[in-house]
């Protein structure tokens, strides 16, 4: 799935955008949890929005470019929000992504719909697939591959997904359906959903998803161009059990997800995946000099059951496999962000990061006149650490010779959007990142 730089627009009447020149500038949506924020002292903050904006950006691979991007909230439900982009640049590169997150489907009020569909055209960037003959003996995109061995190529990308959600009846989501959490001054005062012990049926709010998804990426080889065609489900159940999602504090986050392809219409391959994920958020309390400080913990972990390779010639060759860019894969905005996209991919993976957000009194950002119109309340400074690595088999051997970054980033809460930006540096590469909403 591809990526794309992000303006962020506020209220109508707190119009603004900001222009991000970055070496890397591309961001994903993330789907928000079904909630409305209010305001303590202002009930029409966090009001509708409607707004269309241009943008404009550079990379070195992408050159200069720009587009438009139109983004509502609360438009067509109070909890729901939609957004459509345009991108052309200098180096042929274009195309348009769109979505719509948790649209209530009445009269089954506790089911939710969200929808994500691009179409893209990229010109020459890095795919960490066999290619090059210098590595004539070496796979593409395994741990101990070279950081060269990737190839440069034109490529098209086209992708779509629905995802059907449902909150149980059970713990925070037994007697309210879309929750309201109460802010003041961008802190959370009141309405946690969660935030303490590990309970289902007493605490948090626990989702079961469906995502029929479909993904084809062809990248042009002259010869005989290669094709990576994905059509399957995502079966997925989600235990939400921190304090604010936005933002969270305390609590955790529990996830587990089964992917499957039929090898129906024309997909490259039948696959399974199998991936977890726990996150673990510890309130430190304020200080004299911070309005928050929370230890952030992640570890994430994929295997591919129906994986299957031999050797030829020195080089992998693999059956029943996701695509390069699904399953167990690592680098990119979320996973290991001193790395290319997709930079490491194989059978297995294990991942983990640890984060320090702090939130300081001081906060210059919303003082300054031009950034008045983006309501910043809090400017959040984070000092971030990960290891990892992908293998052939889940064995104990994959929790050895970790590959690894560190980093450090600054988060803005502009109205009611996290505006994420991450520098990472590994012994590869040197990253930097605009996104939206925190990595976990």
């Amino acid at each position: 799935m591809t990526c794309f730089p992000w303006i962020v627009g506020a209220r109508p009447r707190r119009r603004f955008f900001l222009l991000f020149v970055l070496l890397i500038v591309c961001g994903t949506r993330a789907a928000r949890a079904q909630y409305v924020l209010e305001d303590a002292s202002d009930k029409k903050r966090y009001g509708s929005n409607n707004l269309v904006l241009p943008y404009a950006l550079y990379t070195p691979s992408e050159r200069f470019g720009g587009g438009f991007i139109f983004t509502t909230s609360g438009l067509l439900q109070p909890q729901s929000d939609s957004y459509g982009l345009a991108l052309g640049d200098l180096n042929n590169t274009y195309g348009f992504e769109g979505g719509t997150d948790d649209l209530q489907i009445k009269p089954i009020d506790r089911l939710f719909v969200s929808t994500q569909f691009g179409i893209f055209r990229y010109n020459f960037d890095p795919l960490y697939i066999n290619g090059p003959f210098r590595f004539p003996h070496q796979s593409a995109g395994t741990n101990d591959s070279s950081d060269d061995n990737f190839i440069e190529r034109r490529y098209n990308d086209d992708w779509a997904s629905i995802e059907l959600k449902f909150l149980l009846p059970i713990g925070g989501g037994k007697n309210t359906i879309i929750n309201h959490y109460m802010l003041e001054n961008g802190m959370l005062k009141s309405g946690a959903t969660g935030g303490h012990g590990w309970n289902p049926l007493t605490t948090g709010r626990t989702y079961l998803t469906v995502t029929p998804f479909v993904e084809y990426e062809t990248v042009d080889r002259r010869r005989r161009d290669l094709h990576f065609n994905e059509n399957g489900l995502r079966f997925g159940a989600t235990y939400d059990n921190a304090d604010f999602p936005l933002n969270p504090s305390s609590g955790n986050v529990t996830k587990l997800i089964v992917s499957r392809d039929f090898d129906l219409f024309d997909s490259s391959s039948q696959w399974t995946n199998l991936s977890a994920e726990f996150t673990q958020y510890i309130d430190l309390g304020k200080s004299r000099w911070f309005r928050q400080q929370v230890i952030a913990l992640d570890g994430w972990t994929s295997y591919s059951p129906s994986w299957s390779q031999t050797i030829v010639g020195g080089r992998r060759q693999v059956t029943g496999a996701p695509p390069f860019y699904d399953g167990a894969t690592l680098g990119g905005d979320t996973h290991f962000r001193g790395y290319t996209e997709n930079r490491f991919w194989d059978r297995a993976a294990v991942y983990a990061s640890a984060e320090l957000r702090l939130v300081p009194d001081w906060n210059p950002l919303g003082k300054i006149g031009i950034f008045k119109p983006a309501d910043i309340t809090w400017m959040q400074w984070v000092i971030f650490g990960e290891i990892g690595r992908v293998g052939p088999e889940y064995s104990g051997n994959l929790l050895s010779h970790f590959k690894g970054d560190a980093g450090f980033g600054l988060r803005i809460l502009a109205n009611d959007t996290v505006i994420r930006f991450d520098v990472a540096a590994s012994n590869e590469k040197f990253g930097v990142w605009a996104r939206l909403n925190q990595p976990f």
